[in-house]
């Protein structure tokens, strides 16, 4: 029975709607918007941040990363972890990798990959199995005999063109040969960078050695074993290490977190939340729109309810009958927010470039998944609900007397009705606000810092990176000639300005080697640790980016593999390790367990902000790659021109030099700014594309309640203008109601806003969360398209003919 009568319910709400398709079909679209947004942010969310990999019972798989007191390097030495393999007992198993840069040669160019030697247990412990050919053996692990690759599904599909005959094909990797034995499937993000795996093999020196600490474990807990008694355990196995090595692991403890943490770093879940809020937002406006629509349609049928009421229909069923109509405008919304979503991700996913989307874990993932079309029906359901509970609950508040004597004639809505349209028009102008102004800033916070560097004329810069094969750093001499080599090549290329090494650039967020410093002369004291940010470059490097110099001198080709060491530092460097007095001639090494030699302070220069999500600029230390060759570079080529057209030539004279030396990123300095912040611009475009919705909205819910409370007073508008009052005092009266909402609603969102602010604030520094000039504009701007809005109702009102109006009545 129950189910016959909702099938009636929402064929005769089928019928209501279809008589007043202008109302429906607005309705709808509004709801699937706001589905729609929310539908293709939670798909993101759910790929990224939910399920970013593919591993059975992902929660109990931790990162043990090594902690040190100022440092926040999460790598551990083999040595410590092959202790924790056999002491600990919280952790079913335990494996551990290392990042290995490596060229792929011997078919055309030479192709920078980068690996992971992973131990036997890497796989087992995610529990994954291979899209084709096998796993390493545990023989496969010892020195020598591991000669296997595995490669990882993106790979495969672009470098191998998802050949399904690749197993048991040799290939040529970082100068030796090795033998393709599987392929890792899709869902198999782990590392997010990792491009194929290969056995990792240590030495009995290296099984031994506790200060090289390049290694990232992982491990499954046991059932049942919380993270705290983990946590605990290691932290003693870190304290017995120290007691029994003083000299390699004193100050050393370990930390114990979830992997799913790790994979998503600290920022991806940041732009997650924002852009949820802000789609959230979004929703919640829909929902007001759609209530305030259906108050409008509910004041025209309390006829209908009053004659139904009095041929003995319940209130219940009124109300279930009301409900319905709402479900199926839901469902409606629904079914069109879907499209709606599947279109939005799809412009997404093909706007981020693959270089980047290598290294996000999960993004392969992003679809329209079971889940997230659940989530589509959830929100329907709940946005159908919110919209209608209140205007179907006021539509059975009928006199029931006064609308039968009233006949088809329409009259005014009760006070309820008025407050509860007046708040949802409120509550749309204070979300709308709050979206505006929080996008505002953000747009700001990236203009700024996309043109930050316009002194430099990015699209006349060409950069990318150089990867020279394993092994030949163990040449210093050889490297820094070619080298040197290259610059001098580089030179020579038509529209070439000035061409420099650097082992980064400013603002690309790559993250700089912040090794531990020591100052000639100046012991710090037991648990302290002075840090500083270690960049190679060329000389010729601080002229190319137009970084002036404030005493000493630079480097120069005088600064040579077989001169004294030199270094030049950084203004904040001067600030922070010698505040009173100049830098120049002291000596310093950076570098703990394996430190530098002595180098001397022979120059200061300006600051450069490296990592924008830095307050500001880190002391800095600049050294000469040619005194320290390192087996990659990028190069910095300014140019008269176009950058990228100088690609091909800066090739060509690259692979003159040596043909297995690979160049990954080649672009123009805009191209590489403009990917560094590319997850800013998702957000920032989210919130911006959000905010727009919203206002649009916002005027259209003023725009809706100004037309109501028009054409309920126009007997009361008649009478004003009988008895004496002009056009311009009922233009005022009008203006003033939508003012007053105006002012409340921008009131509202203003509090909610300085919170939105101080979280943007947080992610862009150099944006104020106080920002007087963007909360002004916002609100001017609001504040005009909400009385702009208002207008047209407000201007019909003074219009009116008295004796017209009165008939009507």
């Amino acid at each position: 029975m129950g189910a016959c009568a909702m099938m009636a319910d929402l064929k005769y709400a089928f019928r209501q709607l279809r008589k007043s398709p202008a109302f429906t079909l607005t309705a709808m679209l509004t709801l699937a918007i706001g589905i729609g947004a929310n539908t293709a942010v939670f798909s993101m969310l759910d790929a990224m941040m939910l399920r970013p990999i593919a591993v059975p019972d992902l929660g109990r798989v931790m990162t043990l990363g090594g902690q040190q007191k100022g440092s926040d390097d999460a790598r551990v030495s083999l040595a410590d972890f092959l202790d924790w393999q056999r002491e600990t007992r919280s952790f079913e198993s335990m494996a551990i990798r290392q990042d290995r840069e490596m060229n792929l040669t011997g078919a055309g160019s030479a192709v920078h990959v980068e690996a992971e030697a992973v131990s036997q247990e890497f796989f087992s412990l995610l529990q994954v199995q291979p899209l084709q050919g096998r796993l390493f053996r545990a023989d496969e692990s010892e020195p020598g005999r591991d000669g296997e690759i595995i490669l990882s599904y993106r790979f495969w599909a672009r470098q191998f063109g998802s050949d399904p005959g690749v197993v048991g094909r040799p290939v040529l990797l970082g100068g030796r040969n090795y033998t393709v034995v599987g392929v890792m499937p899709r869902s198999l993000a782990y590392p997010p960078e990792a491009e194929l795996f290969i056995p990792l093999a240590p030495t009995p020196a290296q099984r031994t050695d506790r200060s090289d600490r390049r290694y990232f474990a992982v491990g499954r807990l046991r059932p049942g074993v919380a993270l705290g008694v983990a946590q605990a355990e290691m932290r003693a196995a870190a304290e017995r290490q120290a007691a029994q090595y003083p000299e390699a692991d004193r100050g050393w403890s370990v930390t114990v977190e979830p992997l799913l943490k790790g994979i998503n770093g600290p920022m991806t879940p940041l732009y997650l939340k924002m852009i949820m809020a802000a789609t959230t937002f979004v929703l919640l406006i829909v929902c007001a729109n759609v209530a305030n629509l259906q108050f409008a349609r509910g004041l025209s049928r309390r006829g209908e309810m009053a004659l139904r009421t009095a041929l003995g229909s319940s209130r219940w069923l009124l109300l279930r009958q009301l409900l319905a109509e709402s479900l199926l405008l839901s469902i409606g919304g629904a079914a069109v927010g879907v499209l709606l979503a599947i279109l939005d991700l799809h412009i997404l996913l093909a706007e981020m470039p693959e270089r980047i989307a290598r290294y996000i874990a999960g993004w392969e993932q992003v679809s329209l998944n079971g889940r997230a079309l659940v989530l589509s029906v959830v929100l329907a359901m709940a946005a159908g609900m919110i919209s209608g509970l209140a205007p179907a609950l006021e539509a059975l508040r009928v006199d029931l007397v006064g609308q039968l004597k009233a006949g088809g004639r329409t009259t005014t809505g009760a006070r309820s009705t008025h407050r509860l349209r007046s708040i949802f028009a409120v509550a749309q102008i204070a979300l709308a606000v709050t979206l505006v102004i929080g996008s505002a800033l953000m747009a700001k916070g990236m203009w700024s810092m996309l043109h930050k560097e316009d002194r430099l004329e990015p699209a006349k810069v060409l950069t990318f990176e150089l990867w020279t094969p394993t092994g030949q750093s163990n040449d210093p001499a050889r490297l820094a000639q070619q080298y040197e080599q290259s610059l001098d090549r580089l030179r020579g290329l038509p529209g070439v300005q000035a061409v420099a090494l650097t082992s980064n650039v400013p603002d690309g967020n790559e993250g700089t080697w912040d090794q531990q410093l020591a100052i000639e002369g100046r012991p710090v004291a037991p648990g302290q640790v002075q840090i500083a940010s270690r960049i190679t470059v060329s000389p010729g490097f601080f002229d190319a980016m137009q970084v002036r110099l404030r005493s000493g001198r630079l480097l120069t080709q005088r600064d040579g593999i077989d001169t004294p060491l030199v270094a030049v530092v950084s203004r904040q460097f001067a600030e922070v390790h010698f505040p009173h007095e100049s830098p120049l001639g002291h000596r310093v090494r950076l570098g703990e367990n394996d430190p530098t030699p002595w180098v001397t302070i022979v120059g200061e220069v300006e600051d450069m902000q490296y990592e924008w999500i830095d307050p500001g600029p880190e002391p800095a230390i600049y050294l000469s790659v040619m005194q320290f060759p390192t087996a990659s570079t990028r190069y910095v080529l300014r140019t008269a021109g176009d950058a990228p057209a100088l690609a091909s030539a800066a090739r060509a004279a690259i692979a003159g030099i040596d043909p297995t030396f690979a160049i990954s990123g080649m672009e123009s300095y805009a191209g590489y700014l403009h990917d560094a912040l590319i997850g800013l611009l998702y957000a920032a475009g989210t919130l911006v594309l959000d905010a727009g919705i919203a206002l649009l909205l916002a005027a259209l819910g003023i725009f809706g309640v100004m037309a109501s409370v028009v054409g309920e007073r126009r007997k009361e508008v008649g009478l004003r203008l009988l008895l004496g009052a002009t056009r311009g005092d009922v233009t005022r009266m009008f203006l003033r109601r939508a003012g007053m909402l105006t002012a409340v609603g921008m009131g509202v969102g203003v509090v909610a806003a300085a919170g939105l602010a101080r979280a943007v604030a947080s992610l862009l520094f150099g944006v104020r969360p106080d920002d007087v000039a963007v909360f002004g504009a916002a609100l001017s701007a609001i504040a005009l398209l909400a009385l702009g809005a208002s207008w047209i109702p407000v201007h019909t009102a003074s219009r009116i003919e008295p004796v017209t109006a009165l008939r009507d009545e």
